[in-house]
């Protein structure tokens, strides 16, 4: 199906078949609008591109501007209404196989759009790359620049292609998004329900939903001349409605699915224990990811596998939430099962994983010690166990336990979520008797600030908790032990 479509293309735009569509959006801001085009006409002038300029709504001359710019394959699209982000009717008069849509407030830098062409024709299935930059939300890389010029001097060096540093990601927020024609024709428009926020992470999960994949080109930068935590940049209580209502209705178009909880679960912690010396580049890997939501954690494990040389690494997951089910086979080459934890082992049997990980820590689960030992058969003799043990004597239970009553909202924890009572004594012990050992293991503490702190550290000295007061405070600090088990 996927070459047929292909194919059509491809024999639809005759000529056009290799050329890319430059879309620059821009709503005032022109001084920034014109650094912007400067920098497209300066660094892609090895490709013969079509250059598409839509003035959404400005009032500040950038529709005179646009007029004044010599390019040969010159478009320009005007409305007079801001229409927010990405705006369908450029979709409407682009030509080439390719579109680059760039906001007017990105300066492109040498090799971007080489480097994402690069990235995007390595395999037919991908259908959306993204460069990293500055000021973008998860895709940020700081160069440390303080002028436009020392920018550029530090993205040339940096904008090395490297298909080690491309990865596969459930959604993207592109300053410069680089999208296949096949894919926005599946994929479909925009959604005009999203003004603006969540309108990158609906885009994101229909071109992913109609069968390709998202690449973050970890190779590439390009500099986004906007801070959004700046309240002059627009109204704060505005803008937290705004976001507010996309996430609800995000949460109804597709059943239940956050667009931040569900997607943005970043387990680095969990990912740093992976090994080089075990990544083959010739043999292929397999892993399973469990309660992994809509499958970040799992799609971590394969970037860090790519990254480090590894030639493949089919993924699998079982999730007890049937709302995952659909976003994890459009990631997974393997098996995906939705059904009770303690069906895992009966619907896994006979099968082992180089990688078995948790999503979530494993005293989150019910019955964790069972559910420990019966992951054990799934692992490969020379696999890893990557989980998280969530500390059950931390800063909240020694707080409760002394009767102090501090306010920690500022802390991202999920009041509904619960965890049974294990030491971490207890939990080595048990992978003693299983014949395991932890191979890798740290820590990770909770953000407190200095004030907390000391609020902690002397509630324990005037308490009494612990044996060792010290001992008891650097415990109290710890969210998770993060660990790689192995066999012995």
């Amino acid at each position: 199906m996927l070459t047929a479509r292909r194919e059509k293309v491809i024999a639809a735009l005759g000529d056009r078949a290799d050329m890319v569509s430059i879309a620059v959006q821009a709503f005032n801001r022109l001084e920034k609008t014109k650094i912007c085009i400067d920098s497209i006409l300066r660094w892609t002038n090895d490709f013969d591109y079509e250059l598409i300029l839509f003035d959404n709504g400005s009032t500040d001359g950038t529709l005179d501007y646009f007029k004044s710019i010599n390019h040969p394959r010159k478009k320009i699209i005007r409305v007079t209404k801001n229409l927010g982000g990405i705006v369908n009717i450029v979709f409407n008069h682009y030509s080439g196989r390719y579109l680059a849509y760039i906001m007017g407030d990105v300066y492109v830098t040498k090799n971007w759009l080489k480097n994402l062409l690069t990235c995007m024709k390595s395999d037919d299935t991908i259908g959306m790359v993204s460069p990293v930059a500055s000021n973008v939300s998860l895709q940020t890389v700081d160069l440390k620049f303080n002028t436009l010029e020392e920018m550029q001097e530090k993205a040339a060096a940096f904008n090395t292609s490297n298909p080690a540093l491309w990865q596969e990601r459930l959604a993207l927020f592109p300053a410069v998004g680089l999208y296949r024609r096949e894919a926005l024709e599946l994929g479909g428009l925009g959604d005009t329900g999203f003004h603006h926020y969540l309108a990158d992470n609906d885009f994101s999960f229909r071109i992913r939903r109609a069968g390709f994949k998202l690449i973050l080109c970890k190779d590439t930068f390009v500099h986004h001349d906007h801070d959004r935590n700046n309240p002059q940049e627009k109204n704060q209580t505005e803008k937290n409605v705004s976001f507010e209502t996309g996430r609800k209705e995000f949460r109804k178009k597709y059943f239940g699915i956050d667009a931040f909880d569900d997607v943005n679960n970043f387990e680095s912690s969990l990912i740093s224990l992976i090994s080089p010396e075990k990544i083959s580049s010739k043999n292929p890997l397999s892993a399973l990811g469990i309660d992994v939501l809509c499958g970040t954690p799992l799609l971590e494990l394969k970037n860090k596998i790519r990254e480090y040389g590894g030639k493949t690494c089919q993924l699998n997951a079982f999730s007890s939430d049937p709302r995952y089910w659909l976003d994890l086979h459009t990631i997974c080459d393997g098996q995906v099962v939705c059904d009770p934890i303690e069906t895992l082992s009966a619907q896994f049997k006979n099968q082992t994983f180089d990688y078995v990980l948790l999503g979530k820590p494993i005293n989150a689960f019910p019955n964790p010690f069972a559910l420990f030992r019966s992951l054990l058969p799934l692992l490969d003799k020379n696999g890893s166990l990557l989980l998280k043990l969530h500390n059950s004597y931390d800063v909240f239970a020694v707080l409760q336990t002394c009767g102090a009553n501090l306010q920690l909202s500022t802390l991202n924890t999920n009041p509904d979520e619960r965890f049974a009572q294990v030491h971490i004594d207890e939990f080595v012990r048990l992978m003693e008797d299983s014949g395991c050992y932890p191979r890798k293991f740290l820590v990770d503490n909770w953000p407190l600030d200095g004030n907390i702190r000391d609020v902690l550290k002397r509630t324990i000295m005037a308490s009494g908790v612990g044996i060792n007061p010290e001992e008891a405070f650097t415990r109290a600090l710890i969210r998770d032990y993060v660990i790689e088990v192995c066999k012995k």
